[in-house]
């Protein structure tokens, strides 16, 4: 009808259709792409500097900060009764290298606030020691687990190493060496026992169970962990022998107690359900079938599948018998080819990534992709434009037939399903993820053919499109309610998502929501081609502007460098600085830090001009300091000296009191581009 009424030749006006809905499918793939490469970034931010230290032979020694985002916490060494203990380890292994972990906070667990734990709570340094100087260039790998109040994020971290051992500052001058040399160093070793407690925490259980410690003593070891990505269980490192503190005690980091217990956890469980337990590959396979069809029927999944129940509605108004049952039979079976696909790549995406069933949705970015996926399609439904490659109420083209509309639903409900459990998913998975891969992926894939059985037969009865009723008003008042479900869907995940994300995805959603309505505006059968590609491609392209922009990551600055007069005048002539005179109690100093010397503009300037920023604390009263402070010609702060390289290092330029950005700007360019 809409090719009579603009007067364009049906066949030709139906390929020109098809082809475009094709292209826009796959920039709104490419849309929800981008927003989860620039989302996935761990909300923690990690820096290592390399130290030199003169009394352990000249080791050089690593300082790891991990600085978790602020509702975040993560996981110290010792083992508690919740959680991921930390683990730091070095590529190539190295002999003798030695990893300090600082004491955690022994905690209520956040989430779990029955269990207690060990915390670091904000930034924390791990120090990894190597005795060989001759070694240059490693690799630090950092697996720990990041816990907000509502989720947790298993963060691997590769950190790749590069440094001059003749250029490396003295690590006894620095603020941190009391506490490092306060820490135990923990030693590799071959034999590694996962399930060793620390020495506290062993007389603590003692004194549970009643029992005495034996009066022999043993050494806990641990073995650094080996360079991987998982973050299953059966991977968790061993606990250090280290007596974890109070936070009222302000971290006191003391040697720990050397006594441990071992206990043999070894138990033969009685599940009160026992006939839902598997043990056979043929038991796993007719529970995996029944699982996956009660899938069907989990709240994650029944907004898509109302949805498509509302397509096959729509069929039953073909007049054509013939034409009405092809149209039937092809929407099911594409659905159901879009649901095995799903499992298929989710068997390759969890045995790849040792992940577990749901694990996928601690993922930060693919929660993002699929808030904006959804909403979109909320949108559709709402009539604010069509979005072809997901017409779910079969009303995008002629005769509401698109395979691809069927293919990629199927997918989306699948990937909705995924965290859901239901009756019998948590025997077949407990035992299927035991198994081999080859036995997995049949598990899985008969998961997946029992979600499908529906579709599959109806496809295989065409027939039954007489059943269902004759569209009317209804069928359009069902699609907006099922939209309004799918909004709720999208509220669910913008609360699982970190509350740091949550103004950006505001913002993001009002600018898809101007694009969507730009798009079914402005675009469309009664206009041109040309204008057609040119007015979606720019909503596309202002959603992915959008993504982009809020989630850039962005410039972060090194910490800043402790003044000392060793260090200081060691590098004075060899390397660039900035030395700012600061204080606690000096206001000024605050705004400048806030507004001029900020991470972002520290950041540009490091990179620009290659400077070190050093920070002189005037805090507390210190007459080294305060020399320093009166032979640059002041008395007061807040002051920052620029001291450029060589014999030009003696007459820094100095900025005193209140100054600007561009003035600083203006200040670095006089001393290092004279």
């Amino acid at each position: 009808m809409l090719a009579k009424r603009y007067k364009i030749p049906h066949n030709k006006s139906m390929k020109q259709i098809n082809r475009l809905y094709t292209l826009f499918a796959c920039l709104l793939f490419l849309v929800a792409a981008v927003s989860i490469s620039f989302a996935a970034e761990a909300p923690a931010q990690f820096s290592v500097e390399a130290f030199t230290s003169a009394s352990q032979d000249h080791a050089t020694i690593l300082k790891l900060r991990i600085t978790p985002d602020a509702e975040y916490h993560f996981y110290s060494r010792e083992k508690g009764e919740t959680g991921r203990p930390s683990s730091i380890s070095v590529s190539p292994k190295i002999a003798d290298a030695t990893v300090r972990y600082p004491a955690g906070i022994k905690s209520q667990d956040p989430i779990l606030t029955d269990k207690t734990t060990y915390l670091y709570e904000g930034a924390e340094d791990i120090f990894i020691t190597i005795p060989d100087h001759s070694i240059t260039k490693v690799k630090l790998i950092a697996s720990i687990l990041l816990c907000s109040d509502v989720r947790c994020t298993p963060v691997h971290k590769v950190l790749p190493l590069d440094w001059n051992n003749l250029d490396l500052p003295d690590a006894e001058a620095q603020l941190w060496w009391k506490k490092y040399t306060a820490i135990k160093p923990i030693a590799p070793d071959k034999n590694t026992d996962s399930n060793a407690a620390t020495g506290k925490q062993n007389k603590e259980l003692a004194e549970k169970l009643g029992v005495q410690l034996p009066s022999t003593t043993e050494t806990a070891r641990t073995v650094s962990p080996s360079i991987s990505s998982s973050f299953s269980s059966q991977s968790e490192p061993n606990a250090l022998t280290r007596q974890s503190n109070k936070f009222s005690e302000a971290k006191s980091y003391a040697p720990a107690a050397p006594e441990v217990i071992k206990y043999e956890y070894d138990f033969t469980p009685r599940f009160f359900l026992q006939v839902l337990e598997v043990s056979t590959l043929s038991k796993a396979i007719l529970f995996g079938l029944i699982a996956g069809l009660i899938l069907n029927f989990m709240p994650c999944v029944l907004p898509v599948i109302s949805l498509k129940l509302s397509s096959l509605v729509a069929a039953a108004q073909i007049t054509d018998k013939a034409e009405r049952k092809k149209m039937f039979r092809d929407h099911n079976m594409f659905f159901a080819l879009g649901i095995l696909t799903w499992f298929s790549l989710l068997t390759i995406i969890l045995t790849s990534f040792e992940l577990a069933w749901g694990q996928l949705f601690q993922n930060q970015g693919l929660l993002i992709g699929l808030a904006i996926l959804i909403f979109v399609l909320a949108l559709s439904i709402f009539d604010i434009f069509p979005l072809p490659m997901f017409n779910l109420t079969g009303r995008g083209t002629e005769n509401g037939h698109d395979r691809w509309s069927a293919f990629s639903t199927g997918l989306l409900a699948t990937l909705l399903a995924t965290p859901c459990s239901g009756p019998f998913l948590g025997g077949v998975l407990g035992w299927a993820f035991l198994q081999p891969v080859g036995v997995l992926a049949f598990i899985f894939l008969s998961i997946g053919v029992g979600m499908a059985l529906p579709y599959i037969a109806m496809a295989a009865f065409p027939a039954l499109v007489g059943r269902f009723p004759r569209p009317g008003a209804w069928t359009g008042t069902l699609s907006h309610i099922v939209g309004f479900f799918l909004m709720g869907t999208v509220v669910y995940l913008l609360y699982v998502l970190p509350t740091k994300v949550l103004p950006g995805m505001l913002f993001i959603l009002w600018i898809t929501a101007i694009a969507a309505w730009t798009w079914g505006k402005f675009s469309g059968l009664a206009f041109s081609r040309r204008r057609n590609i040119l007015v979606r491609l720019t909503c596309v392209a202002l959603v992915a502007f959008t993504v982009t922009t809020v989630f850039r990551e962005p410039p972060k600055a090194k910490d800043w460098q402790d003044f000392t007069p060793q260090t200081f005048f060691s590098e004075i002539h060899n390397k660039r600085m900035v030395v700012d005179f600061t204080a606690d109690w000096c206001p000024n100093c605050k705004v400048l830090e806030q507004t001029v010397l900020t991470p972002e503009n520290r950041a540009k300037w490091e990179q620009k001009y290659n400077v070190v920023f050093v920070r002189v604390d005037l805090t507390k009263e210190d007459a080294e300091k305060q020399k320093f402070l009166e032979s640059l010609g002041s008395s007061s702060i807040p002051v920052v000296a620029i001291f450029p390289t060589g014999e030009r290092a003696n007459a820094p330029i100095v900025l005193r009191d209140i100054f600007t950005t561009s003035q600083m700007e203006g200040a670095l360019r006089k001393a290092f581009e004279e």
